[in-house]
């Protein structure tokens, strides 16, 4: 996902490549910060419903959640040329096996973010994490007002940096800001907020 302010155009499926570092630093502000002891022991099956990947680049969060220790991270994306495990994937569409998967993360399609959070919450184990990279300003809205009033949502990681989605232009950074979204099946405290 990526704004399209400045002239940029969308992307087919609504796929950008998701910086790696912005994957590590959240990761470690995670881990810094964590009640949620967030390791493959706690954590030991994730899924990225929306991979990406692609012939040029690796998927993001498999990738990198691998080079951290994980050693099951399922792999899903609706593109076909997806390197992900299983292409052609409509995750919405899809009926998984419920509370089987720990861990819930991906850069979703921002017009659908909502409903691939409320999926996800849907399958994932209770007391497991959904955590969805979204445009700060998902935040507001009258119109998702309400889904901020029932989601469980425990942690807004914030970017202090605005990332850039395309490899071939580092350089050139989002038109907005950026935040990991941790939500917690079951959880009911207020939320917490994070600077990284």
């Amino acid at each position: 996902m990526s704004s399209t302010n400045r002239g940029t155009q969308r992307n087919a499926d609504d796929y950008y490549v998701t910086p790696h570092w912005l994957i590590e630093d959240f990761l470690a502000a995670l881990s810094e910060n964590c009640r949620f002891n967030f390791d493959e022991q706690a954590y030991p099956r994730i899924l990225d419903p929306s991979a990406g990947g692609c012939e040029q680049y690796p998927m993001s969060y498999p990738t990198v959640l691998e080079k951290h220790g994980f050693t099951i991270v399922d792999s899903w994306d609706i593109r076909e040329d997806s390197r992900a495990l299983i292409r052609g994937c409509d995750f919405l569409e899809t009926n998984p096996t419920p509370n089987y998967h720990d861990v819930i993360i991906t850069n979703p399609p921002f017009n659908k973010a909502q409903e691939f959070t409320e999926h996800a919450l849907k399958i994932a184990r209770e007391g497991g994490l959904v955590i969805m990279l979204q445009r700060l300003n998902w935040l507001g809205s009258q119109k998702r007002k309400p889904m901020w009033q029932t989601l469980p949502l425990a942690a807004v990681y914030v970017h202090s940096k605005r990332p850039g989605f395309d490899p071939q232009k580092p350089s050139k950074t989002d038109s907005t800001e950026y935040a990991h979204f941790v939500f917690c099946k079951g959880y009911e405290l207020a939320p917490e907020l994070f600077v990284i």
